[in-house]
């Protein structure tokens, strides 16, 4: 008699055979025979607990690894599919979620590198990234968008070159430290400049120049 096969079966309950094969002896038979289960627990060391009905209508569970292939995280509701290999149950692959819109979650043990040879595009409506370190190596870089927002602690800018244009730039702080060692040059409509208690100009050779009027207004002025 040929013995019947349950690869990409979706239940026991489709032949007589399961009972036989699941109640005294749970998969046991030949490697890659694969049978669907739903996730019922998950255990503190990322192994899960997978039930399905017997035809004697008794639940019975397994103690199920995910294999490294199933990079989906199963969460408890999920059908799976399920594959035994030397006393050891493996889940392969979701193969339907318990609700549509729960969170779909790729994890890996270790480390995760993506590659492609061509382009990679990512698309979403909310994009969030967490880490404790980063490091990002690009060539050239563009970035387009409408609103930048940003809290740090610390910055520290180092380049060869510092372009900007802006429409209206406002800028308040505490304490302002700027050291040119060359040239600095400002070129303005119109110049307002203003200390609230002490204002110094001090230079080797300074010039005070205008083409229509020069006016200093004080209390005392001291020349010399």
């Amino acid at each position: 008699m040929t013995k019947p096969s349950y690869a990409l079966s979706s239940s026991p309950l489709a032949t007589p055979f399961a009972i036989d094969t699941f109640t005294t002896a749970p998969l046991t038979t030949e490697p890659l025979q694969q049978i669907s289960g739903q996730i019922v627990d998950v255990l503190q060391d990322g192994s899960f607990m997978a039930d399905f009905m017997a035809n004697s209508h008794a639940n019975r569970e397994w103690h199920c690894r995910r294999a490294v292939s199933c990079l989906l995280t199963p969460c408890i509701g999920d059908t799976v599919l399920i594959t035994q290999i030397n006393n050891q149950r493996w889940i392969l692959a979701i193969l339907e979620r318990a609700e549509q819109q729960s969170i779909a979650e790729i994890s890996v043990p270790g480390d995760l590198t993506i590659t492609a040879q061509g382009n990679l595009s990512m698309n979403s409506n909310d994009l969030t990234i967490t880490a404790n370190n980063g490091n990002c190596h690009i060539s050239e870089m563009q970035y387009s968008g409408k609103s930048l927002s940003a809290w740090i602690s610390i910055t520290r800018l180092v380049g060869n070159q510092f372009e900007s244009l802006w429409k209206t730039v406002t800028q308040l702080s505490h304490r302002l430290f700027r050291h040119t060692t060359q040239t600095e040059q400002v070129r303005a409509g119109q110049l307002d400049m203003r200390a609230e208690n002490y204002a110094r100009l001090h230079a080797q050779q300074t010039m005070v120049t205008a083409k229509a009027m020069t006016k200093i207004d004080a209390e005392q002025i001291h020349i010399g």
